[in-house]
Order: C-alpha cells, then structure tokens, then sequence
C-alpha cells in the first residue's frame, strides 16, 4: 500500500472515530453579544435572512466553524432564534441593548445573568458549584462527569469563566457568585405585572407560539411555551398539572 493511500485510510479512521461532545456554548457572552449587535443592526425587530449576515461578516458559507460556533452560542444564551435560514434577536437580547427600565445597568446585569445560566451545561454546574470556588480540576469534571469531549474541555472551561467574568458572577478565589449577584439586581429592578410573553418574532414556524417566562422564589426562572392558539380546555390541563406537580414536591 502507497505511504499516500495510507494517510488517507488514517485520516477517514480518525474523522469516524472522533470522540463526540455534549453541548456547550463554544463563544463567550461578550462574543455573542457583539454577534447579537450585528444581527439587530442588520434586522432591528425584523428576521434577517442568513445569507445578508454572513455577507456582512465577510464569510461565504454556512458552514463556517466561526459561525456555527456563535451562532449556537447565541442560541444557547438565549439570545438568537434561528429558523430555516433567517435570524431575530429574542427579547431578551433587545432588552440587554435597549433597556426600558429606569435602573438601566441593573436590569442588563439580570438580563445578562439570566443569558449565563441558560445553557443546559451552565445550569448543571452553577447548580453545583454556586457559592463554592471553582475547582483547578474543572476541565476533567466536564469530560468525566458531563460527556465533554477531551479535545475541547479545557475551551469549555475558558469559556464557562470568561462568560462568568462577563456577567459579573465570579469573584475572588474563582467563586461562583450567581444567586448571591442576581438577588441583588433582581431587587433593583421593578417586576414586570404580567411579564410579556416572548415569541419569535417574525420567524417562519409551524404555527406561532407563545412562551410565558416566570421568576421563581429561588431566583431561578421557568418558561412555558404553548401555540398561540390554546384553548381554556388545554389551559385548565395546564392548571391541573401544576397542580400535581406542587403535591408531589410537597410529599417529598
């Protein structure tokens, strides 16, 4: 066999035996957010189609690693809804670039918070390591224990703390400080009576949906989403199962 043909049979053994990763975001929140300013200047409230974004960042395919890396960042922080080839920003991105309230720097730290511990990655580990110093083993927790690829772990890791450093969440030491720094803006910024029901705004989908966020006793915040065509019937089977939800959680 040809030294050529060898390294060719190599590198397919590799492309299929490369080790497969859970989900992380591979952008920081400041990367994304400089990401969600392009798209707002390009669309504003209106979708952007994917073909005007990657013009205006200089690119020429979709398949860019930048981009999908951001793009999914973005998505993942709660900032971008993608659909068949359009872009929006959420409302919670609007809001982080053009705050209502009067205590502007506050409400776009809880925003921001709100963004940093939407990953599902993120929610596991501020679960388990707010208020405590992060460990220097941290990169191995993620391959070990939350089925991160060993090629990236330690991107993830750097990224997991410049998106807490972003958000204002890491303190001496490396301790994680999210319910503690959330609770303190949180109590700054007025309650929105009823919070408005985000949607994806101007994005082609089966059938508009409504998604209904509220803040929990914890600091920690709940969405519902349902069609915008829900009926009273569907809604009293809602009630009953929040209903059952809270007996259960009671009994334990």
């Amino acid at each position: 066999m040809s030294e050529e043909k060898s390294t060719e049979l190599e590198n397919k053994k590799s492309k299929k035996t490369r080790e497969k990763s859970s989900q992380y975001p591979p952008y920081d929140l400041n990367a994304c957010m400089e990401f969600v300013r392009i798209v707002d200047k390009l669309g504003g409230k209106q979708q952007v189609a994917e073909g005007s974004l990657l013009s205006a960042l200089g690119l020429t395919s979709s398949n860019t690693k930048s981009y999908t890396g951001k793009l999914s960042s973005c998505r993942q922080f709660g900032l971008l809804y993608f659909k068949t080839g359009f872009l929006s920003i959420t409302e919670r991105a609007r809001l982080i670039l053009y705050p209502t309230e009067e205590q502007r720097d506050a409400q776009i730290k809880k925003l921001i918070i709100e963004a940093f511990r939407s990953p599902a990655l993120y929610q596991k580990l501020v679960k388990r390591f707010d208020g405590k110093s992060l460990p220097n083993t941290l990169a191995n927790i993620l391959m070990n224990e939350y089925k991160i690829a060993k090629a990236v772990m330690n991107s993830a890791v750097k990224v997991f703390i410049s998106s807490a450093k972003f958000a204002g969440v890491l303190g001496d030491n490396n301790v994680l400080q999210v319910g503690q720094t959330y609770e303190a803006v949180a109590g700054e910024v007025p309650s929105a009576e009823p919070e408005i029901p985000e949607t994806e705004q101007g994005m082609p989908t089966m059938g508009q949906v409504h998604s209904l966020k509220l803040v929990l006793s914890s600091g920690k915040s709940a969405q519902i989403t349902v069609p915008s065509d829900v009926t009273k019937t569907d809604v009293e089977k809602l009630k009953k199962m929040l209903d059952l939800l809270a007996v259960e959680k009671g009994a334990e």
